[in-house]
């Protein structure tokens, strides 16, 4: 029985057997047929015959080259094409498959055509730089020059020994790593771009679209348009509609990275040719939509196929795990990103797949108990190529933009806004970032483009999408610090937008304490109905997930968040929400821990008890009284002001002896004379004690920190009785000039600016004492500010010691170093001169200055009714200016004060302004 063989085996045999002579006749190690058919035909080693002083051996260098072997006895008997000017022929095939499978060996390949009636070879290296698209396909030109004879033999061997140089040696300028099959190039330009996107100085013949994602995805978008514009890629105008898939692509991507947001990769995916094209654009969907804060459809587009290859099946399930960790599926998470880690296990040289891998890794490691997971293992899978270059780029680019300040800053010599050229950088290398699944590195950058965006712009969209952003990506502390700064210093229309989005949204694990930091500084921008619904929402919170947030390996205590949050939103709330605070905490109070005890005591004090229902208010008293600690006292400090039966306990306490009882008698507005006297006596009791360690004994000296300030409390009790006993305890502490100056500021503080009602004696002992004061400078352990320098020229200025062309060159010399100091200062110079000083601090750039001025003005146009005119006009003026709350509040907390003082108009615009915080100073005072 005979079996027929078919023509193309026979040439292909014979085509094999020819190239194996033709590899040995230039002295390489005779090729050898693979006995296993996994796609390529023979493996030969390249042999170096010319060796130094040894000519007559060959030297192996033990450089493996796999062939593939592609023969006819008519076919490449004379070219059939041109490339270049150069007479050859194009190899091609209708898919991608197969120029993936000889890139992914990751030695050098070379494609042979086999001339066979001739017996001639000729050979061209299979690089990506090499293969040309299609369309669909792809092709190589193999040159008519390019023979396998000694011609050549020089550039067979260098191609053998191409590979061998360090892998990422010349990554930068080649703009690969190694070479990439056709499937491989979109992932690696979305993940690596620095080792797709071609070198600036390198010349450009022609860009492939993935070059141009590569570029757009290092910020290179005008080079790649004047790239466009010379022909080597095709019109920025025509991409949109090119009848390419690939260059729809480069639009939509480009729409993604200049507008933020693009909805053509669904459409992308639906059309793509290959499928990891519409892989990749399933992960740039994800990314987007997670951006958005659409989770849940972020995890719904990252479907495989059975057609998906295992590097991006380990791709889109790396990116699953992390999404599915942000719905806090921690179970669902963790098994997904093993599933990812197992589909890439075999792709070790893969750089796009080493970042994958760690991500994947990250997620692992989050989601690992505290103290449990194998760190080892976490960090190792971070240190790859990625976050390499990513923290180079970063810091170029944080480089570049610091110049640019430095020269700002130097060229006019003052600190404005400047703006940033780095965060066009930032945001797209936060998108390498975020399409590698390294999310912990996409919320770093995130917040690093966020705080560049409020130091150098003011526009209000912007500076509220860069608070959103905090807020998204948990950045507790930065949105806090923004959200009192734009408070204090606007733009307010942007933070009341905000807090009122938030307010009604979905709060995830992630976000959810920054979102009760924001609202802590600016929850009082709410309306009444959001506020009412936030405080239902944060008590609901508390009852149905407990006081514990857990999220993957990271806890948080929710009442650290949720009292200073609620605090502030009870400003704007309305007595339905207060009612709900009274209750929960009347139910919980007389049994709770300390942990919880202390938030309760913080929302009480927020409490509008005068408008509480007496019912509610014997129910607090009764929970107070039924506690033993010391937040007994302090609640019984806030019912004070409405129930007597607080103020009788708080006085029985203090007979008994409570110094801790004394104190709240005078916060709660029910200080007698003999409380004050009590409270005073304590005082300068401690004083004595804090002179005689700051002395010393034995030569040891002493140095002790007090919570209170107790020479402050000292002087205040003075004050309030004029007893000249305390009067004299205050007297010697200040002449012993050795106590920490951090513990006398606030005391001196005081008496200068209620110096007219010092006692006549003791004012001339002060204006002795004033020219001399001094203090120790031991440090102080709670950070306070040393302010003492400033305090004692305030002290000086009230007592009138300093010469007025003096206190002019004084309040100067303040006005430079300190303003917030000589605002403080030139409130106790009686001086018709004073108004116009106080004028130009009104518009200062620092808003707690500004605040601090708006008092003072009122306190002014009360102290010199001949002035109240014009002091209107410049509070007027400046209010028009005013973009935050500072100087509103500063003018209200005037107002109350000094009640007196009418603002006509003014009083209007204030009690009805948007913060609640600032209403509120009226509504006490009404």
């Amino acid at each position: 029985m005979t079996t027929p063989v078919h023509s193309t085996k026979k040439t292909g045999s014979r085509g094999e057997l020819k190239a194996q002579v033709i590899f040995a006749d230039i002295g390489w190690a005779p090729p050898v047929k693979l006995s296993e058919d996994i796609g390529t035909d023979l493996v030969t080693f390249a042999r170096d015959e010319a060796a130094p002083d040894d000519s007559e051996n060959a030297w192996d260098l033990g450089a493996p080259v796999f062939i593939q072997v592609k023969a006819s006895p008519t076919e490449y008997l004379k070219p059939a094409n041109k490339y270049k000017g150069e007479p050859g022929w194009w190899f091609a095939e209708s898919d991608t498959y197969h120029f993936d499978h000889w890139l992914s060996f990751g030695l050098p390949y070379l494609l042979v055509l086999v001339d066979i009636q001739n017996q001639i070879a000729y050979w061209t290296e299979v690089n990506g730089d090499a293969i040309v698209s299609t369309g669909k396909g792809r092709k190589i030109f193999v040159p008519f020059s390019q023979t396998v004879d000694e011609t050549n033999i020089e550039a067979l061997t260098k191609v053998a020994v191409s590979k061998r140089k360090y892998a990422l040696e010349g990554a930068v300028w080649s703009g690969k790593l190694n070479e990439l099959g056709p499937a491989d190039r979109l992932r690696t330009a979305l993940i690596l771009p620095r080792l797709i996107a071609p070198h600036p100085n390198r010349t450009i013949d022609r860009i492939c679209f993935e070059e141009a994602v590569a570029m757009l995805l290092r910020n290179r978008y005008a080079e790649l348009a004047q790239c466009a514009g010379k022909g080597q890629c095709p019109n920025v105008e025509d991409w949109e509609s090119h009848k390419e898939w690939s260059w729809r692509f480069v639009h939509a991507l480009r729409e993604l990275l200049s507008a933020g947001s693009s909805v053509q990769f669904e459409q992308l995916a639906a059309d793509a040719r290959h499928r990891f094209e519409r892989d990749a654009c399933l992960v740039v969907r994800a990314c987007v939509a997670y951006k958005d804060e659409r989770t849940e459809e972020a995890v719904d587009a990252l479907v495989p196929s059975r057609a998906t290859k295992p590097a991006d099946l380990g791709w889109l399930l790396t990116h699953k795990a992390a999404f599915l960790f942000e719905l806090d599926k921690p179970k669902e998470a963790v098994a997904t990103a093993k599933k990812a880690l197992v589909a890439t296990k075999a792709l070790d040289g893969d750089l796009s797949v080493s970042a994958i891998r760690g991500a994947a890794a990250s997620v692992l490691y989050a989601n690992a108990g505290f103290g449990v997971g194998d760190l080892e293992a976490a960090i190792t899978a971070q240190d790859h190529a990625g976050n390499w270059w990513r923290a180079q780029e970063v810091n170029g680019a944080l480089e570049k933009d610091l110049k640019y300040r430095f020269e700002g800053w130097t060229a006019n010599n003052t600190v404005h806004f400047i703006s940033s050229t780095a965060r066009d950088d930032l945001a797209t290398i936060a998108w390498t970032a975020a399409f590698s699944g390294a999310w912990n590195s996409w919320r770093h950058l995130t917040a690093i483009s966020a705080k560049l965006t409020f130091t150098s712009t003011s526009n209000p969209n912007h500076v509220e999408a860069a608070l959103t952003a905090l807020v998204f990506i948990g950045e507790k502390k930065a949105a806090k610090d923004a959200a009192r700064k734009m408070w204090l210093d606007g733009p307010l229309d942007a933070l009341q937008s905000l807090v009122n989005a938030i307010a009604y949204r979905t709060w995830t694990k992630r976000d959810e304490g920054a979102t009760m930091t924001v609202l802590a500084k600016a929850g009082d921008l709410l309306d009444v109905d959001a506020a009412d619904h936030v405080v239902q929402r944060i008590l609901d919170l508390l009852k149905n997930d407990g006081h514990f947030r857990v999220h993957g390996s990271a806890w948080s205590y929710r009442w650290d968040e949720a009292d200073k949050a609620l605090t502030r939103v009870l400003k704007a709330a309305s007595m339905t929400a207060h009612n709900a605070i009274a209750d929960l905490i009347t139910e919980d109070f007389a049994t709770c821990d300390e942990s919880i005890a202390r938030p309760y005591v913080t929302l009480a004090n927020a409490l509008s008890t005068a408008r509480l229902d007496i019912s509610l208010i014997d129910k607090l008293y009764r929970a107070a009284t039924a506690r033993e600690d010391h937040h007994r006292i302090d609640m019984l400090e806030v019912l004070g002001p409405v129930n007597d039966d607080a103020i009788a306990e708080l006085r029985q306490e203090a007979i008994d002896g409570n110094v801790s009882a004394v104190r709240s008698l005078l916060v709660a507005g029910a200080g007698d004379y003999d409380s004050f006297i009590a409270f005073g006596k304590n005082a300068a009791s401690i004083v004595r004690t804090m002179i005689e360690d700051a002395r010393g004994k034995d030569g040891t000296i002493k140095v002790t920190h007090y919570a209170s300030d107790q020479l402050d409390d000292l002087v205040l009790a003075a004050l309030n009785t004029n007893d000249a006993e305390l009067w004299a305890e205050i007297t010697d502490a200040l002449e012993a000039c050795i106590i920490e100056e951090t513990q006398q500021q606030r005391a001196i503080r005081r008496l200068a600016s209620q110096f007219a009602n010092v006692p006549p004696l003791v004012q001339q002992k002060l204006r002795e004492l004033a020219p001399t004061l001094r203090g120790s400078s031991t440090g102080n352990p709670f950070g306070a500010a040393n302010e003492y320098s400033a305090a004692v020229n305030h002290l000086r200025v009230a007592a009138g010691v300093v010469l007025d062309l003096e206190v002019e060159a004084l309040l100067l010399s303040e006005r430079r170093d300190n303003p917030l100091a000589f605002v403080r200062t030139l409130a106790a110079w009686n001086s018709e001169r004073k108004l116009p000083f106080l004028a130009t601090m009104v518009v200062d750039e620092n808003p707690t200055v500004r605040a601090q001025t708006g008092f003072s003005l009122i306190e002014h146009a009360h102290q010199y009714p001949q002035d109240r005119g014009r002091t209107h006009s410049v509070i007027r003026s400046a209010l028009m200016q005013e973009d935050g709350c500072a100087l509103p509040d500063g003018l209200a907390q005037g107002v109350a004060v000094y009640p007196a003082e009418k603002l006509g108009e003014l009083s209007d615009l204030l009690r009805n302004h948007r913060s609640a915080t600032v209403r509120a100073r009226f509504i006490e005072y009404d």
